[in-house]
């Protein structure tokens, strides 16, 4: 009789989606290369241009993705800073991770790279958070602007 509480030597796929994670690329990120990338390793996401003409305020952006409990990845350090926009973080409990460096390379594969920290962290905490992403694939909280 085999021991129930032995677990599987097999690995599991690389590739198999990551279930409750999807990944809402804002319209600095959404690029066709980025949006291949994704697609090729099994990553789920939504594309801004799908729901929105071009740049799109803030407000209108935060409101969806909180909605759909997406998750932002963006390079707007500054949204977090924002009273504004750090209060609808707040509110719509939106877990974002923002790119630290203007030179990160390759987007899509820098997200793959990230991807199982970035899981772990949204599934540790279900939000409002803003955590970063080096150029070397390290993801770390970032503070929340506070109202006083």
């Amino acid at each position: 009789m085999v021991d129930p509480k032995r677990r599987s030597k097999k690995r599991s796929n690389s590739k198999k989606r990551l279930k409750g994670f999807t990944l809402y690329l804002c319209h600095n990120i959404d690029y066709e290369a980025v949006a291949v990338v994704l697609r090729q390793n099994g990553i789920r996401y939504k594309r801004h241009r799908d729901y929105f003409a071009g740049s799109t305020p803030d407000t209108e952006l935060l409101r969806k993705v909180g909605k759909h409990r997406w998750i932002l990845i963006t390079a707007d350090q500054k949204q977090r800073t924002r009273t504004l926009e750090s209060e609808m973080i707040k509110r719509y409990k939106i877990r974002q991770f923002v790119f630290t460096s203007s030179e990160v390379g390759d987007v899509g594969k820098l997200l793959v790279k990230a991807r199982i920290k970035m899981r772990d962290l949204c599934s540790n905490n279900e939000g409002p958070f803003v955590a970063s992403i080096s150029k070397s694939g390290n993801v770390a909280m970032r503070t929340l602007r506070t109202l006083y």
